[in-house]
């Protein structure tokens, strides 16, 4: 390339991040406000999982979702995403939310707001292309190791809502699976937002959660997503649309009309608003 082609180039980027760092609040959207409670009341917790996607972990834990009919957030790495498109897909089509949670895991939080940005939108180009979906929604943004700095002003100028937790059971330590239990139990409250990991070794993450999400929907517990700032939103469905004449298999999961269903068993032309005996209501979107 030449020398003015270069410098072209960088005005170009320049351009484009001077444009995304613009605070969105100021046209109705994300508010750059670090969101620690579910978007409902009572008896309500939201499921996050960060720094995957990973081939060895995040396979059974999607199986244990599904089985168990839950739906959580994903915040994945672009650098995870580039490597595991398939799990990215996956994660898409079975409905969970996706979260931007950088490239690498860096803390972004003494970066300038364009470094932040240029390293945001990297990362959701990654996971778009990754799922095979240019306007794949990634609505929520989640700092690594929780420094937040301009961060959070920076996600919500790209449409991101900053999702932080209020229960961390410290998953990241080495622990068993029963300590997780236990500290997952003692933490426990109304509205909370869950941080566990599909990234490293989860063996024991996965262990505690087969146990929990059980007894937490025997004991009246629901599963519901962070809640987002500002407005309006973008849609947060990621599983396909219905269609009518398309057969499901039990397990699949679609949305439709603003929510988005499982497939109790094989399904084809009952409308899910409609057919309660063949789709679950897995919530709105």
């Amino acid at each position: 390339m030449s020398r003015l082609g270069i410098g072209m180039a960088v005005l170009g980027a320049m351009a484009v991040l001077a444009t995304v760092v613009t605070p969105a609040s100021a046209a109705g959207g994300p508010t750059g406000e670090i969101v620690y409670s579910t978007r409902g009341d009572g008896r309500a917790l939201a499921l996050t999982f960060d720094d995957g996607p990973s081939p060895t972990w995040t396979p059974p834990l999607l199986d244990l979702l599904r089985e168990r009919k839950v739906r959580a957030v994903f915040c994945v790495l672009g650098g995870e995403a580039q490597r595991h498109p398939d799990l990215v897909r996956r994660i898409a089509a079975e409905g969970h939310a996706l979260c931007n949670h950088s490239m690498w895991h860096e803390d972004l939080a003494a970066k300038t707001p364009d470094e932040v940005a240029a390293d945001l939108v990297a990362t959701s180009d990654a996971i778009r292309k990754a799922a095979g979906d240019p306007n794949l929604p990634i609505p929520y943004y989640r700092a690594p190791f929780g420094s937040w700095g301009t961060t959070a002003t920076v996600a919500a100028s790209l449409g991101m809502s900053a999702a932080a937790w209020s229960v961390d059971p410290r998953d990241w330590d080495g622990s068993p699976a029963d300590v997780l239990v236990d500290r997952l139990t003692a933490q426990l409250h109304p509205t909370a937002v869950i941080l566990s990991h599909d990234g490293g070794d989860r063996g024991p993450t996965l262990t505690a959660y087969r146990t929990l999400i059980p007894r937490w929907q025997a004991d009246g517990w629901r599963f519901d997503l962070p809640r987002l700032t500002g407005g309006p939103y973008p849609s947060l469905c990621t599983a396909p649309t219905w269609e009518r004449d398309r057969s499901y298999p039990g397990g699949s999961r679609v949305s439709h009309e603003g929510h988005v269903y499982q497939a109790n068993w094989w399904a084809r032309v009952e409308r899910p608003t409609t057919a309660p005996w063949v789709w679950s209501d897995l919530g709105a979107c």
